[in-house]
């Protein structure tokens, strides 16, 4: 059964207008693959993980396990969960230009060479992930315009993972005076994400 990793960065809980909408999105990919196999949801919620950023120790304990070739220990879970999906979701809100400090962490944990890439003879990156799709599904309060950051960075890495097809997802313009922010989550539903 192929799976789908739903990294939740969502901070507000069940109040997550991101939540809201990403869980709209994984409906629809639900309904399209109901015919096939359908995916397999694995979520992780940053907010209730113990994240820790690589400080000199911890990173040097990953380097030792990478040169043990210990690729299944519990420090790779991220790089390793990553690396087997099928399908990626992430679901951000858009904060100060980019997204919480959380899936930055995530990000970090995840890029392991060995696991979600590795480098060529001639240096270039080659990813190791199996996915194909990438969806980053976001809202905000204004408009994001031309500092989209977050989408940027999440589809760069994934790119160096090996995920070709990044899509965005978002909407936007919540929380300006005279809003319908119901209106313009169900647009956003009804045309970004019909496409999937």
């Amino acid at each position: 059964m192929p799976t789908l990793l739903f990294i939740n960065a969502c901070v507000r809980g069940r109040d997550s207008r991101t939540l809201a909408l990403a869980e709209h999105l994984l409906a629809c990919i639900k309904e399209v693959n109901s015919h096939d196999m359908a995916f397999q949801i694995e979520e992780i919620r940053l907010s209730t993980e113990n994240l820790l950023p690589l400080n000199y120790e911890r990173l040097l304990r990953r380097e030792e396990l990478l040169t043990a070739g210990q690729l299944g220990d519990s420090m790779f879970d991220y790089a390793n969960a990553v690396a087997q999906a099928d399908m990626l979701v992430i679901a951000a809100p858009y904060w100060d230009m980019s997204f919480p400090a959380s899936l930055k962490i995530f990000f970090e944990m995840a890029s392991v060479d060995g696991i979600t890439f590795t480098y060529a003879e001639d240096s270039t990156p080659v990813g190791l992930s199996v996915a194909e799709d990438m969806y980053y599904v976001t809202t905000s309060g204004g408009y994001i315009g031309d500092c989209n950051f977050g989408f940027e960075y999440a589809s760069a890495l994934c790119k160096l993972y090996g995920i070709q097809n990044t899509h965005f997802i978002s909407a936007q313009g919540l929380d300006l005076d005279g809003a319908d922010v119901q209106a313009i989550l169900e647009e956003a539903c009804n045309g970004e994400i019909q496409h999937y």
